[in-house]
This record gives structure tokens, sequence and C-alpha cells, in this order.
């Protein structure tokens, strides 16, 4: 898996991890206090350095395709990265509607109140390091069992006869 699917797998699976909305609308200071609650744990701060991390994997990866692009390739994602970023909001104010209607306005702003005290500013200012941190290491974990299955595999095939 390319740190890019990487990325961007762990960016919707904190989308997915908000449980399932309920049929009707959330009450509106519960939204309020839901985005106020993604707001102080860091969910913009940690979408706004993904994104600049998706797109470089993905300029990487044209450019190996076409290397005499390289410069245009580079111009082209340093444009877009901006407006994508501006499309969060859509996508965060669908998950605050998520929480909102999951949580109570007390819960949501005990949360916040977390979030704004000493230990969860500092909860929120590591976890982004952690998160990239440890997408590297699934990464690489992953790239390794792939390996030694890749081997273990021919092995066994190879007891029964069949060479790969």
């Amino acid at each position: 898996m390319t740190l890019h699917r990487a990325l961007l797998l762990a960016f919707l699976a904190m989308a997915l991890i908000a449980p399932a909305t309920r049929a009707q609308t959330p009450d509106p200071a519960r939204v309020a206090a839901a985005k106020e609650m993604m707001e102080a744990a860091g969910s913009l701060r940690q979408f706004d350095e993904l994104m600049p991390v998706i797109a470089a994997q993905m300029s990487q990866n044209y450019m190996r395709l076409l290397p005499d692009k390289s410069k245009e390739i580079a111009e082209v994602f340093q444009q877009l990265v901006p407006r994508f970023i501006e499309k969060k909001a859509v996508l965060l104010d669908q998950i605050a509607g998520l929480y909102a209607a999951e949580l109570t306005l007390d819960e949501l702003n005990g949360i916040v109140a977390f979030y704004k005290s000493p230990i969860g500013a500092k909860f929120s200012a590591v976890q982004p390091g952690i998160i990239r941190q440890s997408m590297m290491l699934g990464q690489r974990w992953g790239q390794q069992i792939g390996i030694d299955l890749d081997a273990e595999a021919k092995s066994e095939l190879k007891k029964r006869g069949i060479e790969l």
C-alpha cells in the first residue's frame, strides 16, 4: 500500500469511527459544540497537514510516470492543495453532525473542556505526529508482512512441487 493510500485510508477511518447518523437532524447547538470539539481536538490541523502529504505522494507518482514534466506536475499540485484544503468544511460539517447526533450537548462540552485543558492541549498537539509516525510504522510493517508471506508461501508451494 502506498503512503498516499495509507494516509487517505487513515483520514477516512477518522471519519468512519464517528458513529452512524440518526434519521433526525441534530440540534444546531450540538452541531456547533461538535465543531468546537473538532477544532479543539485539532481535527482541522490534521486535515491541513494530511492534504500536502497526499498531494506530494501523488505528485511523486505522476513524476515517476512523466519525469520530463516534473516541474509542471509540481506546479499543478502546489496550486491544487489549497483548493482541496478549503473543501474540508463539507466533510467536517458532516462529521460534526455525526457527533452531534450521538453525543449530548453536555458530553460535547465536556470533551471541549478536556481539549482546552493543559493535558488535552498537549494530547491534541502530539497526536498528528504520532498518527503520522504510526502510519509509517504500519506501512513498513505491512510491507514486511507481505515480503514474509510471499517467501513462506513460495517455500510451502515449492515443497508441493509448485515453483513460482
